[in-house]
Parts: structure tokens; sequence; C-alpha cells
């Protein structure tokens, strides 16, 4: 029998050999009192002492079977079971994994974020226009007025291009900058009267005509421009497959306007939100997303970086498929690195969800001057052991458990389920929230950094909000048009919190109302671009003026709860106890609630006198 070394033996079990075939990948008993922990493959290293003892007893087995035999016979070894080859373990590079390197603590110190220095960087709007400004001012520094006949050039060029493959359309004439604001404008007043039918704006019907559209621009004429609208020159688009291609290339030209006017006229506060938005589309697409839970599941996805103060879209991003650059650190450590650059080294709060949160990403933002607050997964790597999944599920209503590591804080709360956050710019600490319960409010605690993520998380949410109250547009198979009513969308969101934030000091919030801006804006696109002979003007008077027509204004009861009388608001006529005065009754045509008598004949004089 051929007798082994200890040296020997451990060699031939860790596959260590002369050659490089055969045996098994691993570390010699030195190696692994070397290494740490992490370093080790679990499922190549066996336990030490279990092998000795398997060693010794076969050892001596052979004695006792073999004995004054000529030795000559193979050395039996324990049989260690192969790794499976098809189970692939994400592990990270050793480089990696000692810049993720924490020291978690259960010991706490006070966070010391970046200073946020308004002096540096101007808060709020950045524009040079007169106190007096009009509301479409605001608007045309988002969308300037040479866009109107860029888009007028573009959308002649496409229908000679189209007609030079078809044949000539006797029904088309060139369109002009003005005519292009009156279809623009159409299109944002299709999201103040909706209807099932595009067709019924236009309807004979005087339930359904809408005159401030129809009495506008002719059914026929606006379905000629739609059918023809366009953004960019096709003949210059690069093919699919080519260098250079561009996905967004049909709504290029204003992607990049909005996008730097936005850049340029707000600065935001600390904190800046971001998330992901979705861009409703059913129809084929090769970029089209899906996400479980949002409002529009399907659609068109958007990165977005909001001031969450007022929903101010400072940055997006059109997500395009998967890219095929690589990227080293995750697509959400690239999506929020990439949408806060301009705010790095400034001492700005930025804050996401547990779709892009990392411990590296906190680090990196951190080296940057650059506070964060994020929801976390359980399972990202450098989060502390201790707040693992395991912990969450033996946690009850209540508890909490804060671990620190310099000024990042992860911190694990039970509420109604476990909610992992993690901060850069939070104490690890209790702060106390009234929340809503039967028989009223009450008071719990709740963690810092829980009470800070939920103070400043909803920005994109808010800008959402602001878009779903009056979509611009129609259906349509063309994608790139909800890419191009999101943008103008966008653009009108974005003026609205403009003119806000530069009145508010002069007008109490309740003032500054986001359709009657929106309202004004619309006026100011149709003033003295009527493309039909009868202004709208006119027919918006005659709309105006009460007579005993049953199609006109009259008082009925309204359908719903009582509300507020809007001629009482106006005049500030309260209850004797100081409440509103409510009404079941109003308009039919405003669809407004108005007191009986006195509120409705004077609310429309009001009316008639201000159109005319």
């Amino acid at each position: 029998m051929e007798n082994l070394s200890n040296g020997d033996f451990w060699r031939a079990i860790m596959g260590e050999s002369d050659s490089d075939e055969g045996g098994f990948e691993g570390f010699s008993l030195d190696e692994i009192n070397k290494k740490d922990e992490s370093d080790i493959d679990l499922d190549v290293v066996v336990n030490d002492e279990q092998l000795l003892r398997e060693f010794e007893s076969s050892d001596s087995d052979r004695d006792s079977d073999n004995h004054g035999d000529s030795g000559d016979s193979d050395i039996i070894l324990p049989v260690l079971a192969a790794p499976n080859p098809r189970r692939k373990k994400k592990r990270l590079s050793k480089q990696n994994r000692n810049e993720l390197t924490t020291r978690w603590s259960d010991r706490t110190t006070p966070v010391q974020p970046k200073k946020f220095d308004v002096g540096v960087t101007p808060v709020g709007p950045q524009h040079d226009l007169p106190p007096d400004a009009a509301e479409y001012d605001y608007f045309s520094l988002l969308i300037p007025e040479p866009f109107w006949e860029d888009i007028a050039t573009q959308t002649n060029l496409y229908a000679a291009q189209k007609q030079a493959q078809r044949g000539a359309d006797k029904n088309w004439t060139p369109t002009t900058g003005s005519e292009m604001k009156l279809f623009i404008f159409i299109q944002y007043m299709f999201g103040i009267h909706r209807m099932p039918d595009t067709a019924m704006y236009w309807s004979s019907d005087p339930l359904l005509r809408v005159p401030a559209i129809a009495d506008v621009m002719s059914r026929n004429r606006f379905q000629k421009l739609s059918q023809y609208f366009h953004l960019n020159d096709n003949s210059k688009a690069v093919p699919k497959g080519q260098p250079g291609h561009d996905a967004l290339f049909k709504v290029r030209p204003l992607l990049d306007m909005v996008t730097n006017n936005s850049r340029a006229h707000y600065n935001p506060g600390r904190d800046i939100s971001i998330d992901e938005a979705m861009i409703k589309f059913n129809g084929r697409l090769t970029f089209k997303q899906y996400i479980k839970g949002k409002p529009n599941p399907w659609g068109i996805k958007v990165w977005c970086a909001a001031d969450p103060r007022n929903g101010y879209m400072l940055e997006f991003d059109i997500y395009q498929g998967r890219s095929t650059v690589p990227i080293p650190n995750g697509l959400g450590h690239h999506v929020v690195m990439t949408l806060a650059s301009r705010f790095l080294n400034a001492g700005h709060h930025i804050f996401f969800d547990n779709y892009f949160s990392s411990v590296r990403l906190g680090q990196d933002l951190e080296k940057a001057g650059t506070s964060m607050c994020s929801t976390i997964r359980l399972n990202r790597q450098g989060w502390p052991k201790e707040l693992s999944s395991a912990v969450a599920k033996k946690m009850k209503p209540g508890d909490i458990h804060f671990r620190q590591d310099g000024n990042m804080v992860a911190t694990l709360w039970k509420d109604k389920r476990p909610v992992a956050v993690l901060s850069t710019n939070a104490q690890s600490a209790m702060g106390k929230h009234e929340r809503r319960a039967p028989g009223g409010r009450k008071e719990v605690s709740v963690p810092e950094p829980v009470l800070v993520y939920n103070g400043s998380m909803g920005g994109v949410d808010l800008a959402d909000q602001y878009h779903s109250y009056y979509p611009v547009g129609r259906p349509s198979v063309r994608w790139w048009r909800y890419i191009c009513w999101w943008l103008m969308q966008t653009a009108m969101v974005n003026a609205f919190v403009i003119w806000k934030e530069t009145h508010r000091p002069a007008q109490s919030k309740k003032g500054l109302r986001h359709l009657d801006f929106r309202l004004q804006v619309l006026r100011a696109l149709c003033k003295g671009n009527v493309s039909r002979k009868r202004a709208a003007a006119q027919a918006i008077a005659q709309a105006g003026v009460i007579d005993s027509s049953p199609l006109t204004h009259k008082i009925v009861r309204l359908p719903g709860r009582k509300k507020n009388c809007k001629m009482c608001e106006k005049k500030k006529v309260r209850t004797p106890r100081g409440h509103g005065v409510e009404t079941v009754f109003g308009c039919v045509i405003c669809d407004l609630h108005l007191c009986k008598g006195e509120c409705f004949a004077e609310f429309h004089q009001h009316l008639a006198q201000s159109i005319h």
C-alpha cells in the first residue's frame, strides 16, 4: 500500500496537482485558514474534522483487510460530491467585494450629511419675465414661438414625402405655424372636454358638440393635419441596427427642447425624488414595458427626477430597452447616478425606492457629496446580516432595529409588515406621526428614516397626478404620438409650477389653480388663429347668453352629493357656523353648483360680460 503524507492527502482531496488536469478546484488547509469565510465556496470545502475521521477509519480498515499484502493496491480516498455545473452563483469580484466592505454596528452616532447651500445655486424659477407677464409667457419658456413654425415645416415636408410615394392629395393644403397652434390647442382641449369618440366634438347634436373646438377648426381639416403631423425629417433617420440609430428620432426635437428648457428655468430645493413613470400605450413596440401595480401597467417607461414640493419635472429619460453597453453596478445604480449627475456635490438629498437602491449606491452618492434615503430589499449586497429576511419574519408590530456605519443608517421596522430603509440623511432615532384610527387620530412612533422618506419621495407621483387631470391628445396607432403628448403635458405642468412659484408670495395657494392657468394658456393659443370663418369667441359668447331655449344654461338638480355654491364662494358668503353654502342645484351646461335664483343669474351675467 502506498502511504501518502498529510500534505499529499490534502492536495489530492482539494485538487492540487502538478498538472492542471482533473481534480477539484479548492483550497489547501493553510489557504483555508488564511482566507476569510466569505471568500470560500461552501459547495467545495468540507468540514476538516469529518474528513480526518473518515480517512483514519478507512486507513484502519485497509490495514486489517490487507495485512501482509505487498501494499501495491491504490489508496481509497473519501468521495466528495462534485458541484452542480448548472448552478451559477452570483459572486462579486474581489475588487468589488472590498469596495462594499461595511462595518455595521448597533451603536448609533449623530448623522452629519453635507449641508445644502442655497447661496451657491438659487432655488426656484429662473427667468426674467416681468411681474405682470401673462400665463402664456410662462408656457413659452418651455415651448418657445419658433417651435410652431418648425413643426409646420416638418408637417408640410412629411406631407410632400407621402404624396411623392402615393400620389397627390387633393384635400391637403400646406399648414402654417398659426394653424399648428390651433391643432395643439385642440389636443389640449380634448383633456378638458372628454368624449368617447373624436367625431363627437364636431357633432350636429347640440348636446355633444363642443363649440370651443368645432368653431375653431373644421373636422376635415383637423383630420388632415393629424394625418400628416410630424416633428422630424424621416429621410434623416438612421436605420435600425446601424451606428447612430436613435429609437426616439421621431420625437427628438421636442424631447431635447422640453428637457433643456426644463433644466434652464428651474432649480430644485434640497430634496429630489427619483422614480419611474409610465406613458400608457397598448400597441406593439420593442421597448414597451409592463410594471405591475401601476395605474397604466403597459406602456413606455420614463425614468424621472422631480421636485417633491411641487412636482416639477427636473430630468426625464425614456427607457429604450436593454442597453448594449455594459452597466457594471446595475441598472438602478446607473439610472440614479445619471439623473442626479447635475445635482452632485451640492448637498442635495436624493430619494428613490427599492428598485434602484443598494449599499453601493449609497456609498457612491455620499462620496459625491450627496445624501440619500430609500427603501431597500433585504437581499442586497452589503445589507446587515442582522437585519435579514429571517429576522424580519420574527418581528412583531412596533419592533425596530438600527445598524449604522458612519452616516449610513440601516433601519428595519415592523409596522403592518416589515419596512427596510437605507439612509445617509436621517438619524437612527424614533419620531412621532399622527395616523387615522377608529375614534379619531392617534400619535404613533415611527423611525426617523421612514418619516424622512415619506415626506420627500412623492415628486414623480405628484407630477403624474397633474398629468392625469387633463390628458392631452386622443388614442392613436402611432407610438411616438403618446410620447409627444406626454412631453406637451410635461411642458404645461412645468410652466404652471414656474408660474405658481413665481406668484406664490403675492397670492394664496388656493388662488393658484392648475385649470385656471391652463385655460389662460389655451385662450392665448387660439387667439387670432381661427381657421373657420366664424370666430370662436363669437361661438363662446353665444353659449354664455341666457335665454328660454331648453338647450342653454338652466338650473337643475345635479347628480351626486351637494357641494359649495361657486358664486357664494366668490362672494365669501358663509353660514352662521362659518361653513360654505352648499346646494344640490347647479347649471346643466357649466356643470357647476349654484344656488337657485340670485346666484345662478348673477354668475351667468358675469360670464356674459367677461366674454363680451
